[in-house]
């Protein structure tokens, strides 16, 4: 039986600002942010069909990776699992294929950038379309929040505002065509350990309203850039990610990476997610050039990794 074959691209994100704003009994905690998609993105190849019922993962140069482990098998398990269960309730059965997915890893682990959610998210979105749509939007981000807390965000792209454990999602005006520059130490930062250390110490304050005000002008400004660096130098106040600190403690790199891309003219910089990568916005895209340029060529930051990227 020939195999279906798609190749699709997943794009890495970054969190204008992260606030954790509670937490859930279930040990999840509830967060409000503003996620963005750059044009960073690791490769996948999904091929599809067979007899064997068997989900096999492969990661070309990363023995560090767990095929088991990897979000794209947990993916494609629970979007089998649920349509199992959907053609059961209508008197039907599931054959279940033999699933390949080759992945080419470009987005850097433990940066905060999304990667294994967005390759999750791909996943899921090639067996919806392979299966001929079977779940309603609502129902692939039940099963996509299943699989982790950023996959949702990913089925979407662009700009969004996502809140509680990540499946709330409110598309957002494009803030596309920004240059960014993004930095990663040579450390990475283990997402259950900052969330760990945020947990103990108290919770930091939160305004509901100030942020509604805020994502509600950022959509409205989202057609000119030079209106959005205006939003952000405005209300700098409320661009906190709440993670940066515990992930600093752990990485104190990061602090060091700030602090030169600030320096090198950035509109606005800060980590993204739980880190390590740092993220800076500028208003120019040689400009953004020349800051990478500088950094590159300092013999103190040659264990840093560098990308010129933007915002789509």
């Amino acid at each position: 039986m020939p195999s279906d074959v798609y190749e699709i691209t997943a794009n890495a994100k970054i969190n204008l600002f992260l606030r954790v704003t509670g937490k859930l009994p279930n040990g999840y905690h509830k967060l409000y942010t503003v996620m963005q998609e750059i044009d960073i993105h690791d490769d996948l190849r999904i091929e599809i069909g067979g007899a064997a019922p068997e989900i096999e993962v492969i990661c070309p140069g990363r023995p560090d990776i767990e095929p088991e482990h990897n979000l794209c098998y947990k993916a494609a398990d629970r979007f089998y699992s649920r349509l199992k269960k959907k053609y059961a309730a209508e008197g039907r059965y599931l054959d279940i294929p033999y699933t390949k997915v080759t992945l080419t890893k470009n987005i850097p682990s433990e940066s905060g950038m999304g990667g294994g959610s967005s390759d999750a998210a791909a996943v899921l979105v090639t067996l919806q379309e392979h299966f001929g749509n079977p779940f309603t939007e609502e129902e692939l981000a039940a099963v996509a929040v299943n699989v982790g807390a950023d996959v949702p965000f990913f089925l979407y792209g662009g700009t969004c505002l996502c809140e509680m454990v990540g499946e709330v999602i409110t598309p957002l005006n494009s803030m596309s065509n920004i240059p960014v520059v993004i930095c990663k130490p040579e450390g990475g930062v283990s997402t259950p350990w900052c969330f760990k250390a945020i947990d103990s110490r108290p919770l930091p304050e939160f305004d509901q309203d100030a942020y509604a005000g805020f994502v509600g002008e950022l959509n409205d400004s989202t057609s000119s850039s030079k209106d959005v660096f205006s939003l952000l130098t405005r209300d700098r106040e409320l661009l906190i990610n709440d993670l940066q600190s515990p992930a600093i403690e752990s990485v104190p790199e990061i602090a060091a990476i700030i602090d030169r891309l600030s320096a090198s003219g950035a509109e606005y910089c800060a980590m993204t997610g739980s880190g390590s990568a740092v993220f800076a916005l500028f208003d120019d895209q040689e400009k953004a050039g020349r800051a990478v340029k500088q950094i590159a060529e300092d013999p103190s930051c040659s264990k840093w990794t560098l990308s010129l990227t933007k915002t789509i």
